[in-house]
């Protein structure tokens, strides 16, 4: 008798195979120096954005599968939950000190730490062996999704960009002396592009010439008079506006709520005869999601230095984020997903999905506002090493509670 997670099992492998062939390709020196970033920008500005038009807009019909909102709305949820752990532990951080020592910029790593889940990337190919249906994989993959695009992204880009506001007044303090403008590092070559590099040398946030002393508490971590200013809040709209995700999302949406997706549904009864070239050219340029981005995550690893990127934070912070990402987070998912009333398909790929580790682009946003590097790819390094134990060991512990079975 065929073990029930074989197929599952085959996929995990099957990913790990495809990262250590990028690994290697970049040991050997198969690639070059530009083939991540060149990658990752192939990805996340063609490749997703046609397999998010061809799921949300063709594939989904919103009116039809109402168990999709449900769905949508606990992972909105574990993301709220999870930002407000993130907070606590900032607070009591800075308790600890007596002062305001930690701000947004780590509340937002500590965020994506938690959940900037691999979504697409790991979770459409793991739920379509899971399940047995790749336009399962592809639905609930796209539908977890939705909310960091639509909900985390924004608030992380808020985050990060205080956090270069606040880098540069503290300098300014430091000096007293004229505003001395602190950008982001400067892009490396295994940066993963999601959104813009931030450019803060002319952003209208300066501060004004008298330079005052930081007399905050330990539990102010936010000064709301640099949140005030129109440019910080125009420069976000400007970064998200330009997303090719969320034009993708909001393309698809029209389609999909519209009803226009289902003529270019195909095979269906609603079908126009002469557009299946639409669907059939975004779902292969989609299909290249997944392989090219394991790639590029075993090159990005090699870039890393792999083991030794495990290494650069202190092993109890780096056990304490496993924990918290591969058991907590998947446990909250669980009891979200019984307050949801979740059914059981639903109910296990929201917990799996929850298990998986977070993407390499959360490292790109800490790289490219300088803040978290470290603690970022030391997480997506060993979350990504540990994916077939989770994802193996979570499958076995919902059958032995008998909680949303196959």
């Amino acid at each position: 008798m065929t073990w029930t997670y074989l197929p599952v099992l085959n996929e995990l492998i099957q990913i790990i195979v495809t990262i250590l062939i990028g690994f290697c390709s970049e040991a050997f020196g198969f690639t070059t120096a530009l083939f991540v970033p060149q990658a990752v920008q192939l990805v996340f500005k063609i490749l997703l954005p046609s397999l998010i038009v061809k799921g949300v807009g063709i594939g989904i019909d919103f009116y039809a599968e109402r168990n999709i909102w449900t769905f949508i709305v606990a992972f909105l949820l574990l993301r709220a939950i999870a930002l407000l752990i993130a907070f606590c532990i900032v607070l009591f951080q800075n308790w600890k000190v007596k002062k305001p020592a930690n701000g947004l910029g780590d509340v937002a790593v500590l965020w994506l730490s938690f959940t900037w889940i691999s979504t697409v990337i790991l979770g459409v190919p793991i739920c379509s062996a899971v399940f047995g249906k790749p336009s399962l994989g592809l639905l609930y993959g796209l539908m977890a999704g939705m909310s960091s695009f639509i909900f985390q992204l924004p608030l992380q880009l808020i985050f990060f960009e205080y956090h270069v506001v606040e880098q540069r007044w503290a300098r300014e303090i430091l000096h007293a002396v004229q505003p001395v403008p602190v950008g982001p590092a400067p892009m490396k070559d295994s940066t993963v592009i999601t959104v813009e590099a931030a450019d803060t040398s002319d952003q209208s946030t300066h501060h004004s010439d008298e330079v005052s002393s930081d007399d905050r508490r330990w539990w102010s971590i936010v000064n709301f008079k640099r949140l005030s200013r129109a440019a910080f809040w125009l420069d976000i709209f400007k970064r998200l506006y330009t997303n090719p995700i969320l034009i993708a999302l909001f393309v698809g949406f029209v389609l999909s709520l519209s009803t226009a997706g289902k003529y270019l549904r195909c095979p269906s009864d609603t079908c126009i005869a002469g557009l299946e070239w639409i669907g059939d050219t975004l779902g292969w340029l989609g299909d290249c999601v997944s392989p090219l981005s394991l790639l590029a995550m075993g090159s990005w690893m090699h870039g890393q230095h792999y083991p030794s990127s495990i290494q650069r934070i202190p092993l109890l912070k780096l056990c304490f984020c496993m924990v918290f990402k591969l058991i907590v987070i998947p446990l909250l998912m669980l009891g979200l997903a019984k307050i949801m009333r979740l059914n059981d398909e639903a109910g296990r790929a929201a917990i799996l999905i929850a298990s998986l580790p977070i993407s390499m682009a959360s490292f790109s946003l800490g790289h490219q506002y300088n803040v978290g590097e470290k603690d970022l790819s030391a997480n997506v390094t060993a979350g990504t090493v540990l994916i077939l134990p989770t994802i193996i060991v979570w499958n076995l512990v919902l059958d032995a509670v008998s909680l949303y079975p196959l």
